[in-house]
């Protein structure tokens, strides 16, 4: 399914992406929660990559890549270890992909580096119909080992759908589930599922379409797949990365997903 634009329905009642930003943004900022490492990541590594990605001449150290971002990743280290244990998956060498994802942060620290000027930055600087793609993978690190998902937990982690589709309109979101850990019962995570699962149903429903894809990938990714109570090995990262990668390469048109391969390897031949 090659990417389209959204279209406004006539008479449909406002919804959280009509939402003025003076609106949501006190929204955004009750469910945020600063974080040392966020905060970190985020000025170390995350803003000076945006500053070289789109041209944003802020008086930062400049990074290699400037390829477009069509796709971003938004979460905890699921996502940045991507990086590394998870370096040759298609996901990770998508080279108009960002990575965004920052170890040990819960919901509410994703929403701090959002309310930090993530979200401005990409909503203002890059023209929104260039993000066509969101991996959402957040909420294992909110998870109690008897309790779950609290509700607050539930909320801050629709807030931050609504932050992705609202920095670009025209975009999908793909929720990731979370993984069955060592530390956690797999009743206890089979219940956070069906929250966020009820979420995305939600979302969807609010907005007439769907514009959030839940994707299960826990049948498939084992608890032998761990390198500790809740990462991934090299295996792992591989077979999330055959659910997951169809998924996002469905939503971004298979059409321009090799396009970009072929232009990167004939970068690489010369």
């Amino acid at each position: 399914m090659a990417f389209q634009p959204t279209h406004t329905l006539p008479n449909q009642q406002p919804t959280i992406l009509s939402l003025p930003d003076d609106t949501f943004f006190p929204l955004l900022q009750i469910h945020s929660k600063p974080k040392p490492r966020s905060s970190t990541t985020y000025t170390t590594i995350h803003l000076p990559e945006l500053n070289k990605r789109l041209s944003l001449n802020l008086s930062l150290p400049n990074l290699t890549s400037t390829s477009p971002m069509t796709t971003i990743y938004i979460g905890n280290s699921m996502l940045e270890r991507l990086k590394t244990t998870g370096s040759t998956t298609r996901l990770a060498t998508y080279a108009q992909s960002w990575n965004a994802g920052c170890g040990g942060d819960k919901n509410e620290n994703v929403l701090f580096r959002f309310d930090s000027g993530m979200y401005s930055i990409l909503k203002t600087a890059n023209p929104n119909k260039d993000i066509r793609v969101w991996v959402l993978a957040s909420g294992t690190n909110n998870l109690h080992p008897k309790h779950g998902l609290r509700e607050k937990d539930v909320q801050s982690w629709r807030v931050l759908v609504e932050t992705c589709l609202r920095i670009a309109p025209r975009s999908r979101v793909v929720a990731c589930d979370l993984f069955y850990r060592l530390d956690v019962g797999d009743e206890v995570v089979e219940r956070a599922n069906e929250m966020l699962e009820r979420v995305v149903g939600e979302v969807n429903e609010e907005l007439g379409e769907e514009r959030v894809v839940w994707v299960c990938a826990r049948g498939v990714v084992g608890k032998d797949m761990l390198v500790d109570h809740v990462h991934l090995d090299e295996k792992g990262y591989a077979v999330w990365d055959g659910v997951l990668w169809p998924v996002v390469e469905e939503l971004l048109g298979k059409d321009d997903v090799v396009v970009e391969r072929e232009e990167k390897e004939g970068t690489e031949q010369e």
